[in-house]
């Protein structure tokens, strides 16, 4: 009976010295490189991709932590969407329009807006198992509309020159928008080439298992915008005075561009 006593002793303890072999096994794995804790390691410790949509467009990026708090993303956002017909009331103070063509016409424009632009943002972590995260960084690129239209009745009929006119211009402070055979063109540059972005987010920029979500607000000041016609600077938000009405009013909110993100994020390792 003491010898099967001794035994069970010696079995118990066995297994205890196994199951702590086993424990510490696992835990030097998961300190190497496929770690799941997405705050271990330095630059390059742990490698993110990442795919979402934001309101510049499609978004991918790659990350990586640079210390326990910081995480470093890169990518690139793009978008193309072209736009339905707007109806655009003209400003005629002087009358020069409705004497070349007998009434204050209407533009009739359908436009186009492209973005491409590259980022590099830093996630700040306050809480080191936490999921919330300030960023900061910067976007570099442009956006761009442009706009392509006929002056019209208000009906959807072009304009016609009265007999003895040219085709007159559009002032737009004092800058002279032409019109070539009743149409209006134009491309509308939205802010600097460089933009600084802040925003406020969920989820991980490394992830801490192999898939994660991650969610970010914030804003993204552009600038001021640029017009140009046929390739030539016409007027910016600087100085500008529309006598396109309301143009002024859309073009201001434009600096600041509302930015929404969210992505599915995939560890490499």
């Amino acid at each position: 009976m003491k010898k099967l006593n001794c035994l069970t002793v010696v079995l118990l303890l066995s297994s205890a010295v196994f199951a702590s072999n086993t424990a510490n096994l696992e835990d030097d794995q998961d300190k190497g490189r496929y770690s799941t804790s997405h705050y271990d390691g330095g630059f390059l410790s742990h490698l993110n991709v990442s795919a979402g949509l934001s309101t510049l467009g499609f978004t991918a990026e790659v990350s990586t932590p640079i210390s326990e708090s910081l995480k470093l993303r890169a990518g690139f956002d793009i978008f193309n969407f072209n736009t339905k017909q707007y109806d655009f009331d003209i400003d005629d103070e002087q009358g020069t329009l409705n004497e070349a063509f007998g009434f204050t016409p209407t533009y009739e424009t359908k436009g186009s807006l492209n973005t491409f632009h590259g980022h590099a943002l830093v996630d700040y972590y306050p809480f080191r198992k936490g999921i919330l995260h300030l960023t900061a960084g910067f976007y570099l690129g442009n956006t761009k509309i442009k706009a392509k239209g006929l002056l019209t009745d208000g009906d959807g009929t072009p304009v016609q020159l009265r007999p003895g006119y040219d085709w007159p211009t559009i002032d737009f402070d004092g800058k002279e928008l032409d019109i070539t055979d009743g149409r209006l063109d134009a491309d509308l540059t939205l802010g600097q080439t460089i933009k600084p972005y802040f925003g406020i987010g969920l989820g991980r920029a490394v992830s801490k298992r192999r898939v994660g979500v991650k969610f970010e607000l914030g804003v993204l000041y552009q600038g001021d915008y640029t017009l140009k016609q046929n390739g030539k600077t016409v007027a910016t938000t600087s100085d500008v005075n529309a006598s396109i009405e309301d143009a002024d009013k859309v073009t201001k909110w434009l600096k600041w561009w509302p930015m929404v993100n969210l992505q599915i994020n995939y560890r490499i390792f």
